[in-house]
C-alpha cells in the first residue's frame, strides 16, 4: 500500500500544480461511503480528462497500483504539455 500511498501523494500534488498554474480545474475525491477514486480536469466546462476507480477497497492491490500509475502518467503528460504552452508564450 506504500506504493499506492506515494500514488496518491503524487495525484494531488500534480492536480494541485495544474490548478495553480494553468486555467484548468481539477478535482480529486476520494469517498469512502462509495468505496470509489475520482479525479475530474477541466477547461471552463470542457472535461480534459477524468478517471473513475469504483469498488476501490476491493481492486487487487497490482491492479489498482496501475490504474493510479496510469493516473500519474496522463497528469505528468498535461503537466508538460502546459509547461510546453508556457515556454512558447514567452
Amino acid at each position: 500500500m506504500d506504493k499506492n500511498l506515494s500514488l496518491f501523494t503524487q495525484i494531488n500534488s500534480l492536480s494541485y500544480w495544474l490548478l495553480k498554474e494553468s486555467q484548468f480545474k481539477c478535482s480529486v475525491t476520494l469517498d469512502a461511503s462509495d468505496d470509489s477514486f475520482f479525479i475530474s480536469i477541466k477547461e471552463g466546462y470542457t472535461s480534459i480528462y477524468k478517471h473513475h476507480i469504483e469498488d476501490f477497497n476491493k481492486k487487487d492491490a497490482r491492479f489498482l497500483n496501475f490504474e493510479l500509475s496510469s493516473i500519474v502518467m496522463h497528469l505528468l503528460e498535461i503537466k508538460k504539455s502546459v509547461q510546453d504552452h508556457s515556454k512558447k508564450a514567452s
